[in-house]
């Protein structure tokens, strides 16, 4: 009786994370999909391991195996969100393209080549950045230790929106690229609150000393706001620009932010 309640209660807590994240989505299937990933899956592979011992000693000792089975298969199931912290998953945060939240927005770089949406898994794996874009210019990629060599390295960049600037940093060094010596994940920002929406823009990864704006600054599409650089975690130089529904300056977990689409205009 108590593995059938044991699995019966695992069992109810794979359905509610499938129905938040899948179904309910927003600000719920964010929190459920990054606990998921950060605590539920580790605790589950722990589990998964355990069973496996149990069920090698009761097949050694001949006893009916159907419930470590049913664990083991489970706990599985529930342990492959741990593929996304070691960069091997297949899975993505579920979007939905929903009409009503995106917004457009000019492109920052002039010429630049944009890379996002469901196939790039560098941001489709985490709620807050399933609908971000990383911007780049030829040539990119190109596996060179400097910095200068990258097409982008050093590029105005232009406001995509118009809003206010609630916050903005250009403190930081510049990395190498390929190297993980940073000093935070965003490096370079600036966060604009988009009068359209109320919303808020993220663009990150910028040049030290190259921000030319202040916070609360009211900021219009085409002004020249920033450089790029190669600040934060990035392996090469590039603008990072993200569109979500949560204030950044408020979000302890910033994976968990509502991501929302944005539509770029030529």
């Amino acid at each position: 009786m108590k593995k059938k309640i044991g699995f019966g209660i695992l069992l109810l807590v794979e359905l509610l994370f499938i129905v938040g994240v899948y179904f309910i989505r927003g600000q719920i299937g964010a929190y459920l999909w990054s606990a998921n990933v950060f605590i539920i899956a580790p605790i589950a592979a722990v589990a998964f391991l355990a069973q496996l011992i149990v069920l090698i000693i009761r097949i050694v000792k001949k006893k009916k195996i159907r419930w470590n089975a049913a664990y083991i298969i489970l706990s599985f199931i529930m342990t492959y969100p741990i593929t996304i912290l070691m960069g091997i998953s297949v899975l993505t945060y579920p979007t939905s393209n929903s009409e009503k939240d995106t917004i457009s927005v000019s492109n920052p770089v002039q010429e630049s080549v944009l890379l996002g949406g469901k196939e790039y898994k560098t941001h489709a794996v985490w709620p807050s950045e399933c609908y971000a874009y990383d911007i780049l210019k030829e040539p990119y990629d190109i596996d060179s230790d400097d910095l200068y060599d990258y097409g982008i390295y050093l590029a105005d960049v232009y406001c995509p929106v118009n809003g206010t600037v609630i916050d903005c940093k250009d403190t930081e060094e510049d990395i190498l690229p390929n190297t993980e010596e940073f000093e935070s994940s965003l490096g370079n920002y600036i966060f604009i609150e988009v009068d359209e929406t109320g919303t808020y823009l993220i663009l990150s990864h910028l040049e030290k000393d190259s921000v030319l704006v202040d916070v609360g600054e009211h900021v219009t599409k085409g002004m020249k706001i920033a450089k790029v650089g190669n600040s934060g975690t990035t392996s090469e130089p590039h603008l990072h620009m993200q569109h979500q529904r949560n204030n950044p300056l408020e979000m302890k977990i910033p994976v968990c932010a509502e991501g929302l689409p944005m539509k770029i205009e030529n």
